[in-house]
């Protein structure tokens, strides 16, 4: 099976989602060496950061299962970016 990821910049997070929320969450979310993220996308009914959130309602608009979020991506122009 193959399943599509969205890339998105590690600035389309606050630096408390992460670096302390994804770190410490028990939800499916893989540390990408030292500078990034894998992500699954669920459905919005979790309780997940409001930045996290929008991420996963773009991923799933373009129909994506995963999100890479990396350092060196740029950010995504449809949603905000923080700057850290």
């Amino acid at each position: 099976m193959i399943e599509s990821m969205l890339v998105l910049s590690t600035g389309n997070l606050t630096e408390a989602t992460c670096n302390r929320w994804l770190p410490e969450c028990d939800y499916p979310a893989y540390e990408k060496s030292e500078y990034g993220w894998f992500v699954y996308v669920v459905e919005p009914d979790y309780d997940l950061p409001a930045d996290l959130l929008a991420c996963m309602a773009l991923a799933r608009d373009r129909h994506c299962c995963w999100i890479m979020f990396d350092r060196d991506a740029p950010p995504a122009a449809e949603l905000p970016s923080y700057d850290w």
